[in-house]
């Protein structure tokens, strides 16, 4: 009885031990042996823009408000459809021409009347020059009749001029498109009285092509944006910075710093006949300031900040070596270095957690930047 119960005391001793180093032994030497794996790139020399992003909004060359110059006359037709695209000198509306024309025809009937006038004084004039050079009328009566002459000559000019007025009045009953572009949607229906005070007009028609976009950059941006020249590029990309929507070029900027939020307003022209851009929409906007050909540019999350100072972690002979870098510049995927590498060095892009340095490594991807 006494040997059972010492064979089944020893085999309690033996699992025990057993699951003791199971427990604090095994692991121990596991993670003794155990190296972190690490995906490298080999640093080379490319190309670098250093950039600005920024939010913009798109804004029209120009947004017409069609608006009636005639007070209280009734408007006749609207000859558009609402988004139709139109052209410069396109009818759009009419007004009530009649009573205009009406009134273009009372200037005309006055007009040929004075002029007959002037005709029969101008011939009386020439017959008194002939009757005072043989001395048969005196000489007041063929002045007061030169007077009269020149008296229906400013009638007939004032004449033309309530004319000219009159047509010009007629032609404000046709409301035409001063510019190419989309109209809007229509502000008041025929058979309403439109007045010169509506704010709203009849419609607006906003220029599509070309587009601009408004934008601010920071002051600290404005020396590398006065060293780019006069009109640098802009590229314009999609809500997710995945696809660049157009190019175009900064045109004019504001002529002072926003003291409320230190920055500069810049304005920068697309091409748009395509219709990509639509007023009022915000975009994303890149301002391309320098670009630096055959610099040593590495992706940012290889960058990493310790003690204040940027750093990135190389594989030298199996092991870590960490390497102080200055940033030249930043776009928030790529960073430029200014000095700390030369090109060639197997640079840690993941796996970068936990590295020390002179810590063993193990590589198991690496390509070529």
């Amino acid at each position: 009885m006494k040997f059972w119960r010492l064979s089944i005391a020893v085999l309690v001793i033996m699992l025990l031990a057993v699951i003791w180093h199971h427990l604090h032994g095994a692991p121990a030497l596991a993670r003794k042996d155990k190296v972190p794996n690490v995906h490298v790139q080999t640093v080379v020399r490319s190309d670098f823009v250093e950039s600005v992003d920024e939010i913009g909004t798109v804004t029209p060359v120009r947004t017409v408000v069609i608006r009636t110059q005639l007070d209280g006359q009734p408007l006749l037709h609207i000859n558009f459809r609402e988004g139709q695209m139109v052209k410069v000198g396109q009818l759009l509306a009419e007004i009530d021409p009649r009573p205009y024309r009406i009134a273009v025809e009372q200037a005309q009937a006055q007009l040929l009347r004075d002029q007959q006038l002037l005709i029969n004084a101008q011939v009386d004039a020439e017959r008194y020059r002939t009757l005072l050079a043989q001395r048969s009328v005196s000489q007041q009566i063929e002045v007061t009749q030169d007077s009269l002459v020149r008296q229906d000559q400013a009638q007939v000019a004032a004449d033309q001029a309530a004319l000219d007025n009159a047509k010009l009045q007629l032609s404000y009953t046709e409301l035409r498109s001063p510019v190419n572009g989309r109209v809007g949607i229509r502000q008041v229906d025929p058979g309403n009285i439109v007045h010169v005070a509506d704010v709203n007009g009849v419609v607006s028609v906003t220029q599509m092509d070309p587009m601009d976009v408004f934008f601010s950059v920071p002051q600290e941006v404005l020396p590398a944006l006065q060293a780019a020249g006069n009109r640098p590029d802009v590229e314009l990309w999609d809500r997710d910075l995945k696809h660049q929507i157009t190019t175009g070029h900064v045109i004019s900027h504001d002529n002072q710093i926003d003291i409320t939020t230190d920055t500069l307003k810049l304005r920068a022209e697309f091409d748009n006949h395509l219709g990509t851009l639509f007023p009022n929409e915000f975009v994303n906007v890149r301002l391309l300031l320098h670009k630096t050909h055959e610099g040593l540019v590495l992706p940012r999350q290889a960058v990493l900040l310790h003690d204040h100072e940027n750093v990135v972690d190389l594989v030298v002979q199996g092991k870590i070596e960490e390497r102080v870098v200055q940033v030249q510049a930043d776009d928030g995927t790529h960073v430029l270095i200014r000095s700390g590498l030369s090109g060639g060095e197997a640079l840690v892009v993941e796996g970068t957690d936990k590295l020390r340095p002179g810590m063993k490594v193990r590589v198991v991807s690496g390509r070529v930047l």
